[in-house]
């Protein structure tokens, strides 16, 4: 059995944004060349999240009001008191910040239209996604 880690540094330019990490990945997992196994694609960050989904710009754009409608980032949460990002922390609790992703010969299994996104909820920031793969 192989482990193997790595982490994906990304710059992200607005309060709210989503960026397709899709790519990155699977250039990683090629140039590990990789087999059979699990992904899993986790940010350490409690301000951001992970979904995978579609990366429609309308989907993106639905994808960012819904968690500012449930989050309320103009709301008056407590958190705010100390940083004013109880939003970002909301929605995270939400979406969450980890994925488990199946690798079939050095692919990943997504279907024809999933991506795996990043969601960043807090920003400009810089951030870190890490993956470990667990299989041949």
């Amino acid at each position: 059995m192989r482990i193997l880690r790595s982490s994906l540094n990304i710059s992200t330019r607005s309060r709210f944004e989503v960026i397709d990490i899709t790519s990155m990945i699977e250039n990683w997992l090629r140039e590990s060349n990789v087999g059979n196994g699990l992904l899993l694609v986790y940010t350490p960050h409690t301000t951001a999240a992970l979904a995978i989904n579609e990366y429609e710009s309308g989907l993106r754009q639905d994808i960012l009001e819904m968690l500012k409608s449930l989050t309320k980032p103009d709301a008056h949460w407590r958190h705010n008191l100390i940083d004013n990002n109880a939003h970002a922390h909301l929605a995270n609790v939400i979406v969450g910040g980890d994925k488990i992703v199946p690798v079939e010969n050095g692919k990943l299994t997504l279907g024809t239209w999933q991506r795996l996104l990043f969601i960043e909820l807090d920003g400009p920031r810089r951030r870190e996604v890490r993956l470990v793969y667990v299989g041949e």
